[in-house]
């Protein structure tokens, strides 16, 4: 394989002045200073006494008291925490732990809840488009409500309740609650983090239904008063909801993704009492995410008033601004859907995680079926699949979008019936309206949330697109794959610079072609944050790719327990000299077997070890794990699994897997042909761009000239590459005229790349020069600043250096070192 760029790989993300800093949070700040001077709860008094809003202080005239045992809930969890710290050999002030309580608990006030009961369904209804009267959020025949009797027969046991739900928008937990009022569910607490409260009159409204979650810096103390605070909830029979949809668990996620979590704190204590609770799952659908493009690209926070018309509101602020105002807002957000699987008591959950073959933790095992079953509910939307078929025709160089959106939907309901069992939710405008009024309903939405341009089309013919990031946002919404630890593959590719941005790109459109890869999770590793956020956020790389967008299946962190603990096949796509601390990262966090595809080549210049050998060392420290290392070389350049060219790699490792990784990393005109030789396929590409430097250096002096002494050449740098490699424990065969992992990759660096030019150069300036050691480190050095990939100085040194540890006579490696090297000591080194 070429070598990855150098300076691509080390530079910083550089945000651009208008699209980030100071100017981007204008809108943000003042939006803020607005909201700050406004008394939330009395505009929601004054908003239910309006005349319209009548209708709904009717229908919450009779809301429960709900909480009246909260005081109680405080001083269990107050006595919890001090029990355990005791058991701990670290007993607590109860001082300290009422505080750490009371900065936790909810502030219940029944005035303030049965006004939102009037408010919150008022506005929503506004809000969305709503499919009945009452209740909110359901289709027609109310089939997301289907097993609502089962839930309240639970309740009218006692049971506490858990609701586990996936996280779009800040608007979730309101649609939850009206939906839950007007079915007579009740109040169900949610964890908000602190940085919700920061309006100090909207946390008066927010309150009502919330417990405060310090999401950062908090110490072992506080973190236990949480999780028996959320204990004691349950065991007291009261009703929490967590949101599980992000992979930190909390924060929204920024691609629309469905992801495995993190282990939560407020789950673990939510199901630690020995009392049996209720696990309910929670989908919540929308047509247009209110924060879509806030999430999706970092924008700012007029998103939420996209699709005003602005002439329209205008024009209608002359006959009252606040009225006119919110009739602008009417159904500006679409359709949205809540949808409540079939509930499972924790005593039914504990008895199959006994049974589990995952070794997963309790609480790990509850919020996976949670994200299960919110995958197989959540509605299927008319704008997620038309964002879907535009990826698709975009890919494909189609401009025939409703043949594109059919056979996303085909592929939609193939996936569903292969997974789950039975077909998707398609939301009833799907179901109902012929395929083009789908289509033209969700380029409706897409265009008026900014993602496609109101006019004119791109080069195939398709609208064109003004957020990228949006468009993959939408439709990764309508797609059901989850970061799942029991699927059959968790890829990791490690590194996100040109390197790992190709192998990214490779797999997860190899993922999205093969249905047999319909479960498989891929996750891109880079362990610098501003690299990966960057690119989790823009789907962009930091390299010379910056112009292609990641496959929508692709998750991006920098979170090496997030990225590795259940990874299955690794792909180390990194530079050699950081190899090594890579590559025991992914051992230290990884929890089962794993197959290493070595994508690096090049020695390490400071240990002067290949890849292959130092994984081989780190493996060797963990006997009782099973670890195969395969490597991956050949003529194939970064651009040519980008722009998807007729290429073809060698695979190198144990039979066991071979077949299966290389059927993974083929996506025709990309191909794969295997071997059983991974040191010496990972030494092809290393020595063949030793041999070609040097080759391109005795051509540019006149000492290399003709076919014939070509030819000559070769055959001996050949021989003498076939005796480092059995030295290190290759095979001769692999260095043979017929083997493609040497003769083309030999080939491919003797007719172009950078250690080729790199040659020509140094040979060039020998003619004038005398001191050619200081002129080669003057070259190398230049061509990285002018960030030209060139490991081929670095590894003929390294080359040399082994060649003499294991006493091999290589008289053209030799002749190499000295000429380029010749100002180090070569007996002391």
């Amino acid at each position: 394989m070429t070598e990855p760029t150098g300076k691509a790989i080390v530079r910083k993300i550089r945000y651009r002045p208008f699209t980030s800093g100071w100017f981007k949070r204008l809108p943000r700040r003042a939006l803020m200073g607005l909201m700050e001077r406004i008394d939330f709860v009395d505009k929601f008094m004054k908003i239910g006494a309006l005349e319209e809003s009548k209708v709904w202080a009717e229908q919450m005239a009779d809301l429960p008291n709900t909480w009246l045992q909260h005081d109680e809930m405080k001083a269990r969890a107050v006595e919890l925490t001090l029990a355990e710290q005791e058991a701990l050999g670290q007993p607590a002030e109860r001082q300290r732990v009422e505080e750490l309580v009371e900065s936790i608990a909810c502030w219940y006030d029944h005035d303030i809840y049965t006004q939102g009961g009037v408010t919150i369904p008022f506005l929503l209804d506004n809000l969305f488009v709503q499919h009945q009267a009452i209740p909110h959020f359901v289709s027609p025949d109310q089939r997301e409500l289907a097993h609502l009797d089962k839930l309240k027969a639970y309740r009218e046991q006692g049971l506490g309740v858990v609701y586990l739900c996936n996280h779009s928008s800040h608007l979730d937990e309101f649609l939850v609650d009206d939906l839950f009022a007007l079915t007579g569910i009740g109040l169900p607490l949610f964890a908000a983090g602190a940085n919700m409260m920061a309006i100090k009159s909207f946390e008066k409204v927010l309150m009502v239904g919330s417990y405060v979650v310090q999401r950062r810096g908090g110490d072992k103390l506080y973190l236990a008063t949480l999780h028996n605070y959320c204990r004691a909830v349950s065991e007291l029979g009261g009703q929490q909801g967590i949101f599980l949809e992000a992979w930190l668990g909390g924060a929204r996620s920024r691609d629309g993704s469905l992801r495995y979590p993190r282990r939560l704190v407020t789950l673990r204590g939510a199901i630690a009492g020995e009392q049996d609770v209720v696990i309910q799952p929670v989908a919540i659908s929308y047509t247009a995410v209110p924060e879509d493009l806030p999430l999706a690209q970092r924008s700012s926070g007029i998103s939420w008033l996209r699709g005003m018309n602005p002439l329209m509101t205008l024009l209608r602020m002359f006959t009252g601004p606040k009225r006119g105002f919110w009739r602008s807002m009417k159904d500006i957000y679409g359709r949205a859907y809540v949808t409540m699987p079939e509930p499972k008591l924790l005593s039914e959950l504990r008895q199959e995680h006994q049974a589990d073959p995952a070794g997963l933790n309790l609480d790990e095992y509850v919020a996976l079926d949670a994200i299960r079953q919110i995958a197989r509910t959540k509605k299927v939307m008319a704008s997620q699949m038309v964002a879907r078929g535009m990826m698709r025709a975009r890919r494909r160089q189609e401009n025939n979008l409703v043949q594109a959106v059919e056979a996303e939907l085909e592929e939609v309901r193939e996936y569903h019936q292969g997974t789950f069992g039975h077909p998707p939710d398609l939301e009833d405008f799907i179901t109902q309206n012929p395929i083009e009024r789908v289509v033209a309903d969700g380029l409706a939405t897409l265009k008026r949330r900014k993602v496609l341009a109101r006019w004119g089309k791109d080069s195939e013919g398709l609208p064109r697109v003004l957020s990228e990031a949006g468009l993959a946002f939408y439709a990764t919404h309508g797609d059901r794959r989850l970061y799942s630890p029991t699927a059959k593959e968790n890829i990791v590719v490690v590194g996100g610079g040109d390197w790992g941005f190709a192998f990214a790109s490779l797999v997860g459109n190899r993922i999205l072609e093969d249905k047999r890869y319909l479960n498989a999770s891929l996750t891109l590793f880079d362990s610098r944050p501003e690299v990966a956020t960057e690119m989790g956020v823009h789907r962009r790389p930091p390299g010379r790719f910056k112009e292609h967008l990641l496959p929508k299946n692709v998750f991006v962190t920098s979170d090496g327990p997030t990225a590795f603990r259940k990874a299955s096949e690794v792909i180390m796509a990194v530079p050699p000299q950081f190899f090594a601390e890579l590559a025991e990262q992914v051992l230290k966090h990884a929890e089962g077997d794993i197959r290493f595809v070595v994508a690096t080549s090049g020695f390490d210049p400071e240990t002067n070890q290949l890849p292959i050998q130092a994984l081989t060392s780190l493996a060797a420290r963990r006997p009782g794990r099973k670890i195969e290392v395969y490597t991956l070389s050949g003529p194939v350049t970064e651009e040519d699994l980008v722009e998807q060219r007729e290429v073809m790699g060698v695979l190198a490792g144990p039979a066991s897997g071979l077949s299966e990784l290389a059927g993974l990393l083929t996506l025709p005109p990309v191909t794969v042909t295997t071997s059983d030789d991974p040191v010496g396929v990972q030494l092809t590409s290393t020595l063949a761009r030793v041999y070609s430097l040097w080759g391109g250096f005795l051509q540019r002096t006149g000492k290399l000239k003709g076919a014939a002494q070509l030819g000559h050449y070769i055959a001996r740098v050949s021989a003498e590459a076939s005796l480092l490699a059995q030295a290190l424990g290759g095979k001769a065969a692999t260095f043979g005229p017929e083997s493609p992992a040497w003769i083309a990759t030999l080939v491919y660096h003797g007719l172009s790349g950078p250690s080729l030019e790199f040659g020509r150069r140094l040979g060039g300036r020998s003619r004038r020069k005398k001191d050619l050691p200081s002129e080669a480190s003057k070259l190398h050095h230049q061509m990285a600043e002018d960030d030209i990939p060139l490991l081929a100085y670095t590894d003929l040194r390294s080359a040399y250096l082994v060649s003499r540890q294991k006493n091999l006579d290589l008289p053209v490696l030799s002749d190499a070192y000295h000429a380029i090297w010749q100002g180090e000591d070569t007996e002391e080194t």
